[in-house]
């Protein structure tokens, strides 16, 4: 799917269907979080744990039944902030790569909330010691086709000096 298709056709998907993520097409979406741009890369290098185990996706919150989750964590940064927007980039890439594959997909923030303050589930995940769970993104097969936007259209307030 050329770039521009890919931008104009990235929806948040609420509703999937049971069919299972293909591994080739999730290693896809992992492979390309590596592209993303990160802020002090050395000191605050997210990781991933990929979820794809019924009853471990049954013990996350809010994943609209999505087949597949990607939770992104860091470890404390010394720059405030920085965990935070590292793995805003790297939903960001998987998110952009998922729909090159036509999978529907979602940025989750309330997930990882949960996830802070739930130990046992963090163990079951095997999220690594003193990294924080700070975003995800669930992925699958929409219920629904996406509609491909017709055109750009900006929605943020742009102030040009």
């Amino acid at each position: 799917m050329e770039f521009e298709k890919v931008l104009l056709s990235r929806k948040s998907c609420r509703k999937f269907t049971d069919k299972p993520v293909e591994e080739e097409k999730l290693e896809k979406v992992v492979v390309s979080a590596s592209l993303a741009p990160l802020g002090l890369p050395k000191m605050c290098t997210p990781v991933l744990t990929v979820v794809t185990d019924k009853d471990a996706l049954a013990g996350l919150k809010g994943i609209y039944d999505a087949p597949a989750v990607i939770i992104v964590s860091c470890p404390p940064s010394p720059a405030p902030g920085i965990g935070d927007q590292n793995a805003g980039c790297v939903v960001e890439m998987m998110s952009l790569m998922a729909t090159s594959l036509g999978l529907g997909n979602i940025y989750l923030y309330g997930v990882t909330a949960n996830l802070q303050k739930d130990e046992e589930m963090l163990k079951k995940l095997a999220i690594p010691e003193g990294y924080t769970p700070l975003a995800a993104l669930a992925l699958g097969y929409g219920e629904e086709d996406v509609d491909i936007c017709k055109e750009f259209v900006g929605k943020l307030s742009v102030t040009k000096i």
